[in-house]
């Protein structure tokens, strides 16, 4: 049994460069009969951009990789833990040699185990530090991968302003959307989380995986699922939810939900009581894989200790970022406090980031907030307008959204430039 050969075996089957780089430099985790394989893998990416076959490593370095049953991440482990047994075996029996009376050197002995125990930690830490001077693969992989795969690469929202301003949110990245109650967060995440999805259709590309594990923290699944249903096949979510479809449309309901059944990334919508704590939905995304995660109702996921309302909601912002976002892209709805419905816009009251509900820990973690605090009115019934309260970068500034429940329409409204009209 050669662990490296099946991780590797598994790394190409999983067909993902940027998966491959995310775990570093292991070089120091092959045995002799592995090195050479991993070592030409690595070339190859960085030459070509891609993964080679298993019958280009076998004529270019004469070794067979093994079959795997499990995926890369788990052989990944198991050599991790076989590289630290060996190296502390390896240690304790030169330290060993220290402690016999014609060779008795106990400070040296001592030195000699804590470099061996140093040595270890600074690898397990290797992803979290790096040496830039070896940043090649990393930036002109993700370089090759971006223009490759274009808007399919990293999470898209569907809205072109937004999508233009982050370039496509990836791992480590924390994205919250912030409104008052009733102020339209569930449909707007629903839609973000959809796009993508659907326009991924039936193709699947593990360099853009478009999977989604969703958790509502608010509203049930049936009626979760209803929306979706709704947006996909786009009939009336009221009319969807009340049972009052024409023929017409349920034959677009039948027809919209059938079609998805062979669509090439899971959508998992997970109820909250399931997935109480950051911890139990940590254990869903390493379990699942998804693409990017979102959390409808962020502020109601509880914690195993804090009971304070306000505290809970800081430690699990933090934990969010610290243990979901590394995982995949994380998006998740909040609450403006109660400061943000009592200034006034017509007096030039803004609403900031200052007034999101229960703490400042959520805007510090986001690279991107977005606020919906648009009234029902005339002018927003068929259209809502979504404010960026801060970009990746600093941005600021709005766009707007249809705001349609006949076709569910919730795209960008293109605001025409007033040069590009034609007067007659």
């Amino acid at each position: 049994m050669s662990m490296g050969k099946m991780f590797l075996s598994a790394v190409l089957a999983e067909g993902s460069v940027g998966a491959l780089l995310e775990y570093g430099r292991i070089e120091h985790l092959f045995k002799a009969n592995e090195i050479d394989a991993y070592e030409f893998v690595r070339e190859f990416v960085k030459e070509y951009q891609s993964l080679p076959s298993e019958e280009t490593i076998e004529a270019h370095t004469g070794t067979t990789l093994m079959p795997h049953v499990e995926p890369a991440a788990y052989y990944h482990d198991l050599m991790e833990l076989r590289h630290t047994e060996l190296s502390l075996k390896k240690a304790m029996k030169q330290a060993g040699e220290l402690f016999l009376p014609e060779n008795k050197d106990i400070p040296s002995a001592l030195q000699l185990m804590t470099n061996a125990v140093m040595e270890l930690a600074s690898q397990k830490v290797q992803k979290q530090v790096v040496d830039f001077r070896h940043a090649y693969e990393i930036v002109v992989n993700d370089y090759a991968s971006k223009w490759n795969l274009g808007e399919t690469k990293g999470l898209h929202f569907g809205w072109p302003y937004i999508d233009a301003m982050t370039g496509g949110l990836g791992r480590g990245d924390v994205a919250s959307f912030v409104g008052r109650p009733a102020a339209g967060k569930t449909w707007q995440l629903l839609y973000a989380a959809h796009s993508g999805w659907n326009k991924a259709g039936k193709h699947h590309d593990p360099e853009a995986d478009q999977s989604r594990l969703f958790v509502s923290m608010e509203i049930g699944l049936l009626p979760i699922q209803q929306r979706l249903a709704a947006m996909q096949t786009h009939v009336p979510a009221l009319k969807l939810k009340n049972a009052s479809l024409g023929s017409g449309l349920i034959k677009n309901l039948k027809s919209g939900l059938a079609e998805i059944q062979d669509y090439g990334a899971p959508f998992w919508v997970v109820d909250g009581n399931l997935a109480a704590t950051v911890e139990d939905i940590w254990a869903l995304a390493r379990q699942l894989k998804p693409g990017a995660i979102f959390i409808d109702g962020a502020y109601l996921v509880k914690h195993p200790t804090e009971r304070d309302r306000f505290r809970r909601v800081a430690e699990n912002a933090e934990l969010i970022k610290q243990e979901l976002a590394p995982i995949a892209p994380t998006v998740c709805s909040w609450q403006f406090a109660k400061s943000a419905s009592k200034k006034n816009a017509k007096k030039g009251e803004k609403v900031t980031m200052d007034d999101i509900g229960y703490t400042d820990a959520i805007a510090q973690v986001s690279s991107l907030v977005l606020g919906l605090f648009q009234e029902d009115s005339v002018e927003t019934i068929k259209q809502r307008k979504v404010e960026v309260l801060k970009g990746r970068n600093g941005e600021t500034g709005s766009f707007s959204t249809a705001w349609d429940f006949e076709t569910m329409d919730f795209t960008e409204i293109v605001q025409e430039d007033v040069e590009d009209l034609q007067f007659l």
